[in-house]
């Protein structure tokens, strides 16, 4: 099964990028609101409390002035009830003052207290949208690695995709989706007649053991670690023993496959050396078997651990933003180049070709993405531009929301 353009030339990506563009909109689209809304919030917040401190600061002004003034008179005064009265004075003008502080205090710290909720509750809000999208989605991937383990009988996996844009995901996958790791899975069902020289002989007479061959079928794959230039591979006589007992550790380099060979827990068999050639192309064998089992569970994806921009967290960080806008820079030149070859103006278009070479047409009108931004300000959208969905129009700036100082007179004195 293949994709194609909509003029019937080979698509590079082999997965339906039309619906990957359509789940982005949906989930960036949100991220962008969200994101838009939480700073909105934080800048209206933090110049709402800019005002209050400003009011506060000219309050303490006029109660200086206005206490000089009574001192002043009152100095001029030698009656003792006049200068009791003017300390009342002094004391009640002092006592409102610090009440005034209080006030403002108490103001900004409730504010910001709900704020933090409110952008607390959008950012997790913004977590889901971005997680849905990965896990759902398929992108460009540059660089993949599986890791599996047998745990009570049931396989839980990891995958790591590296992605252009220096986008890193870290997937939680979903094996019992997957056909032959519902259960712990015999070598043998993977790679049948496997004879390896990795049985332990030990002598009556003889210290130490030896190496002999023995068949790996009935062994059991209790996990593995895989990547491009590299493999972990662990194997159990049975499901239920409680450690391996038998580790390849494979690496490539170049053209040549370097190999060794362990019995975790064996005195004096820790490390067997470098295998046989033999050995070496069954082991290769095991290892193309397994990356093509490594890349199915890669797509039975279950939850989103971590994502990372350029090594750093996307959610720790408040990166959203800049993941949104590396994806509309990844995906931007393959919508240009899928609108161009599209017959319809109006619409995005490829084809499936299933491996009979019947060809089945996908689409999606380029108004039906459009409005996903409809939601959004000018500013929001323009982060979306370079996908070309609409045409340049000259995007403005919203004005910032304005707040009157009169409007913080009556709370403060």
């Amino acid at each position: 099964m293949k994709y194609l353009y909509g003029d019937s030339a080979l698509f590079p990506y082999p997965f339906d990028f039309l619906a990957t563009l359509e789940r982005f909109l949906t989930s960036a689209t949100q991220t962008v609101q969200l994101e838009s809304e939480s700073r909105s919030l934080e800048v209206t917040t933090a110049a709402t409390a800019a005002l209050r401190v400003r009011a506060l600061d000219e309050l303490q002004s006029f109660h200086d002035a206005v206490i000089r003034a009574i001192q002043d008179s009152g100095s001029k005064r030698v009656g003792v009830l006049t200068s009791e009265y003017v300390q009342k004075l002094v004391d009640h003008a002092n006592l409102r003052l610090e009440e005034s502080r209080m006030s403002v205090a108490g103001s900004n710290d409730r504010e910001q207290a709900t704020v933090r909720l409110d952008v607390d509750r959008r950012r997790t809000e913004i977590r889901q949208a971005l997680e849905s999208f990965m896990v759902s989605a398929r992108l460009p991937t540059l660089d993949l690695s599986v890791s599996a383990q047998l745990v009570d009988g049931q396989y839980r996996a990891t995958a790591i995709l590296s992605h252009p844009g220096s986008i890193v995901a870290d997937f939680q996958l979903a094996p019992a989706r997957v056909p032959g790791f519902q259960g712990p899975r015999r070598l043998g069902d993977l790679t049948p007649q496997m004879s390896l020289n990795v049985g332990l002989k030990r002598g009556l007479f003889r210290r130490g053991a030896q190496v002999e061959q023995i068949v790996v079928d009935d062994y059991i794959l209790s996990g593995f670690s895989l990547s491009e230039s590299s493999a972990d591979i662990r194997l159990r006589k049975k499901a239920t023993d409680p450690r391996d007992a038998v580790v390849f550790r494979l690496q490539r380099l170049g053209m040549e496959l370097v190999a060794e060979v362990m019995h975790p827990g064996e005195e004096g068999a820790d490390q067997l050396g470098p295998v046989d050639p033999n050995d070496r192309l069954q082991l290769t064998r095991l290892w193309d078997t397994l990356a093509i089992s490594g890349k199915d569970l890669a797509e039975h994806r279950d939850r989103l651990l971590s994502l990372r921009v350029e090594g750093e967290d996307v959610f720790e960080n408040d990166l959203a933003i800049v993941f949104v806008e590396r994806i509309v820079t990844l995906l931007a030149p393959t919508v240009a180049e899928v609108a161009r070859r599209s017959p319809n103006a109006e619409e995005l278009s490829l084809k499936l070709e299933t491996d009979t070479g019947r060809r089945e047409e996908l689409y999606v009108k380029k108004s039906d993405l459009v409005s996903k931004l409809s939601h959004l300000g000018d500013k929001e959208r323009s982060i979306f531009s370079p996908l070309g969905l609409t045409p340049d129009t000259g995007i403005s700036m919203p004005s910032e929301p304005e707040i009157h100082l009169d409007s913080l007179d009556d709370e403060l004195i």
